[in-house]
């Protein structure tokens, strides 16, 4: 019976050909490859939680059962572990790229509000910019744009955070992974990132859907904002388990003592913080 890796690599030499087949093999390897130096922040009880420009965050779907099967393994895209989806990007895994340093409850709050897209003036010379509004300041975002002379229409959506990790709106997702990326192994895992612009066509082509495939070479990797979004990583075939420095939780996990004694025993290195940026379980 073929364990894990050699099933990887077996799928990726019969799915895949040419540069993409090379980046993913690597990938693979590194993914199983042993690595000592991968830098984690220590935090005890009641410490706010800073998040380095580079670290990643990924949310699960589901409660411990899910939990569980990431920690066996890994983040490995759905692609390789069950049948392959129709995903607009694919064979890859998606995370939350940290784009600057920021504490995690000024992160939390900025995602947990809306996106407005707005026009500056009028007609085909008329301008789109999206913005990220903060956590309860919608309504004097909306009252600033209706003040403004140049502003003729504006429209909004819920940040893609929202359904994809805990956030202050909604209790769907109770669990997210941070992922320390300072290390050299690390880093050398998350350049293999399909919005990375250092990759062309010819890579790209396998893990993007045909339907999408011109529009994102083309425009929407070319092009991010706030809308698009432009704080999307997606990692080809996956991350190892051991990048983990911290849990971050819902309100009813964090109220939960059996859940956060059940996360912590899993992960007994790590912290767990709350919506609020504070650990709550030190590590």
């Amino acid at each position: 019976m073929l364990n894990n890796k050699e099933k990887y690599l077996s799928d990726i030499n019969k799915r895949f050909s040419g540069k993409a087949r090379e980046l993913l093999i690597e990938q693979v390897e590194l993914f199983y490859e042993y690595n000592n130096d991968i830098a984690k922040n220590k935090y005890g009880i009641g410490d706010e939680v800073k998040l380095s420009k580079g670290a990643f965050i990924h949310g699960i779907f589901g409660g411990l059962d899910n939990f569980d099967f990431t920690l066996e393994n890994g983040f490995i895209s759905t692609d390789f572990t069950s049948e392959p989806r129709t995903n607009k990007i694919c064979n890859s895994v998606g995370m939350w790229n940290i784009k600057e340093d920021v504490l995690l409850r000024d992160y939390i709050n900025l995602y947990s509000g809306f996106t407005v897209t707005y026009s500056i003036g009028r007609g085909p010379e008329a301008a789109l910019k999206s913005e990220l509004i903060p956590y309860h300041k919608f309504d004097a975002f909306t009252e600033r744009l209706n003040n403004d002379d140049n502003v003729w229409t504006y429209w909004g959506d819920k940040t893609k955070e929202v359904s994809f990790i805990p956030s202050l709106v909604s209790d769907k997702r109770q669990i997210a992974f941070i992922l320390n990326m300072d290390s050299d192994y690390a880093k050398k895992l998350s350049y293999n990132d399909v919005w990375n612009l250092d990759f062309g066509e010819d890579v790209l082509t396998p893990f993007l859907d045909y339907r999408y495939k011109d529009k994102f070479i083309n425009s929407d990797r070319l092009n991010r904002n706030a809308s698009t979004t432009d704080r999307e990583s997606a990692i080809m075939f996956g991350l190892p388990i051991s990048l983990v420095e911290g849990v971050f939780v819902g309100r009813k996990i964090e109220n939960d003592k059996e859940s956060l004694d059940y996360i912590k025993s899993k992960l007994p290195d790590c912290y767990i913080c709350n919506l609020d940026g504070k650990v709550i379980v030190g590590n």
